[in-house]
């Protein structure tokens, strides 16, 4: 009996990504995580409605194999929702130690608390309503697209400038490459305008993080009712990660403007605090606050969020993010969508 609390420990303090040597010039990284979920959630209105949840916010493997440390191929995949989904797939090359190069499907330059904030190093237990919001009206919830990034990191400085599609889709007719010259449909697909670049960076002293983004897409995607957009923002985070100091601040603000499709411009915004606190030795309460204008004429979407995780990996002496509890308590309200509340128990192991 006492073999199961020993072999916890174990996992809960050991390194997080398992490393195989395939050959003398290849090795497989793998890594990965789950997040169990318990879930209430209220829509308020003529008739209160509720509904209930039991199963897995997500259930991630990535697998990175290596050659000679100059470069290598990455490959994700969820389970989350009972089947297989591709996540992540690109090619890496190290161009200097600084310096990397990608080509494929991954998270291009966008606000940091989006995508950018891996899923497990997320501070409550959903990333903020804004990024969400943000992604939704623009490279889609996965966040990710197809295309070429070059990445500079040195020193707490990350600069970070991408050439992608802009279609936030790996489908084939859409986003991926054109067919070759002897089919009968070159273009097979929608025609677009235009590509899209994005741009961000970030400067990290002590815990100090400061960092913008930008981008312009001229694809006219189809989530965006077939316009253009260019978009931008800024965060400062005294903090970045949970768990990391005994108190943390974070605040983000973003923007999008779409192009004029006959009835004007629309233009979206959002901005974003959080405030961490910690408790019990190895856990955090948190509460965020938060607005979203769809459109800045219009009354925006108020967001609550207030709870509290505790990690036993980090009361073993093992990172916060390894194995983590969290409870959290979200309210929606104000705007054109109506009151919400939505009560979350989750648990998450990375590894």
């Amino acid at each position: 009996m006492r073999l199961l609390p020993l072999a916890l420990s174990l996992l809960l303090a050991a390194p997080a990504i398992a490393q195989f040597t395939i050959s003398d010039d290849l090795r497989l990284d793998v890594a990965g995580g789950v997040q169990p979920r318990l879930s209430l959630g209220v829509e308020e209105g003529a008739t209160d409605e509720a509904r209930y949840g039991v199963g897995l916010r997500r259930a991630r493997i990535q697998a990175r194999v290596l050659y000679r440390g100059l470069g290598g191929i990455e490959y994700d995949v969820e389970g989350g929702s009972g089947t297989i989904q591709s996540v992540d797939l690109f090619a890496f090359a190290d161009l200097t130690d600084r310096v990397q190069a990608r080509v494929g499907y991954f998270p291009v330059a966008q606000p940091r608390g989006a995508i950018l904030t891996p899923y497990f190093l997320i501070d409550a237990v959903d990333r903020a309503a804004i990024a969400e919001r943000w992604l939704g009206g623009t490279l889609g919830g996965d966040g990710r697209d197809l295309g070429v990034d070059v990445t500079y990191a040195a020193n707490g400085t990350r600069l970070t400038a991408a050439l992608h599609n802009g279609a936030g889709t790996f489908a084939r007719d859409v986003g991926n490459y054109r067919e070759g010259i002897s089919s009968p449909d070159v273009v097979n697909g929608p025609e677009t305008e235009g590509v899209a670049f994005a741009a961000a960076g970030s400067v990290e002293v002590a815990s100090v993080e400061v960092g913008a983004f930008g981008g312009v897409n001229g694809s006219e995607p189809a989530r965006t009712g077939g316009r253009s957009y260019v978009t931008g923002g800024a965060h400062l985070y005294w903090g970045a990660l949970p768990g990391s100091q005994p108190v943390r601040l974070k605040l983000d603000a973003l923007a999008i403007r779409y192009d004029d499709d006959g009835t004007g411009a629309q233009e979206a915004a959002g901005v974003s605090a959080l405030g961490a606190v910690r408790v019990l030795g190895a856990g955090e309460a948190f509460a965020r606050a938060e607005r979203f204008w769809a459109d800045v004429e219009a009354d925006g979407d108020d967001y609550l969020t207030a709870g509290l995780s505790y990690s036993p990996s980090a009361a073993r002496g093992g990172p916060y993010e390894r194995a983590r509890v969290s409870l959290a308590y979200q309210y929606r309200g104000g705007g054109a969508l109506g009151d919400a509340h939505l009560v979350i128990l989750q648990g998450q192991l990375a590894f």
